[in-house]
């Protein structure tokens, strides 16, 4: 037998449901192969488990909801075994990225300045600059003043 057949009769063999020749068959394989063996001890444990609770709880070992209770059962055994609440990565980290993409969008979008409030007006160069121009704009005030300074610090 494959491992896929051995699977597929797994659950027949742990409720006792198989003829002894196809019972010896998935056990003789089950011992050879690792996986299998594993998964038939797994199975195993689970249904003792759940067939210990239902003796509890019931005369009856197999019932129409069995399997309804079956998963039920095994549900709340695990949420009773978790005991530290993890932190959920999974959520706030998209969530996360997903407000820091926005803010910068938003940026972008309402509060980036133009090109124009951001390019500087080029200063010519000093070769270009005449201090002369600067004077005509001077009242006549303002130039006698620029005078005196120009004679004081120079001499005249």
């Amino acid at each position: 037998m494959n491992c896929f057949d051995v699977q597929e009769k797994m659950i027949d063999l742990v409720l006792g449901e198989l003829t002894p020749s196809e019972e010896a068959k998935i056990r003789e394989h089950a011992e050879q192969c690792p996986m299998c063996s594993e998964e038939l001890q797994l199975l195993s444990g689970c249904m003792k488990t759940c067939l210990l609770e239902e003796t509890e709880t019931c005369e009856c070992h197999f019932q129409e909801t069995y399997w309804e209770n079956f998963v039920v059962t095994i549900h709340e055994k695990i949420i009773h075994e978790k005991t530290e609440c993890k932190f959920p990565f999974r959520v706030v980290i998209p969530i996360a990225a997903s407000a820091l993409l926005a803010a910068a969008l938003g940026y972008f979008i309402f509060f980036r300045p133009s090109p124009k409030q951001t390019v500087q007006e080029e200063t010519p160069p000093y070769y270009k600059y005449d201090p002369y121009d600067e004077m005509d704009e001077l009242s006549p005030e303002e130039t006698e003043e620029f005078i005196r300074i120009i004679d004081q610090k120079y001499g005249k």
